[in-house]
């Protein structure tokens, strides 16, 4: 559960929550069938996601770098759509940006692979928009967007 959601529920202490401070729940229950969906799909295809966008990522500049490290980026990206699915079906934006991205960001700037990673990141993204269900490609693009950016320019 997001930190917004605990937050109303602190918050309330010795009164029960309005309607309007329940809206949130609704929302989060009425999308976490998708959610889920998508967690149990990365989780079935997540290895098929990350070879096939390596493949795509061969046929750019970054050729080389998927050659000289391909157990290593598959690796990555694998980790990386497991701790997206999990913030996604936690419906935990804050939390994917604050433990995930900010260490990411800073592994990938102390290796200066940025370049090689943004095109990787790409082709995945590419990868999930083509391949998976329109609303669970939808959510998977918010946080990919948001990596991409952060490897890209920072946070």
């Amino acid at each position: 559960m997001n930190n917004a959601l605990l937050a109303s529920v602190r918050e309330a202490d010795g009164r029960y929550l309005s309607d309007l401070e329940l809206r949130p729940f609704d929302q989060m229950l009425e999308a976490f069938q998708t959610r889920l969906n998508l967690y149990s799909h990365v989780r079935d295809h997540g290895k098929e996601l990350v070879l096939n966008a390596l493949r795509r990522m061969m046929q750019t500049p970054h050729r080389q770098v998927v050659q000289e490290h391909a157990q290593q980026c598959q690796r990555d990206m694998l980790y990386t759509l497991e701790y997206v699915s999990k913030g996604i079906l936690l419906h935990d934006e804050d939390g994917f940006m604050e433990e995930y991205l900010v260490w990411m960001q800073n592994i990938i700037r102390s290796f200066n692979r940025q370049g090689a990673c943004v095109t990787g990141y790409r082709m995945l993204k590419e990868e999930v928009r083509t391949t998976m269900p329109g609303d669970q490609s939808n959510l998977m693009m918010l946080y990919l967007d948001k990596l991409i950016e952060a490897l890209d320019t920072g946070i």
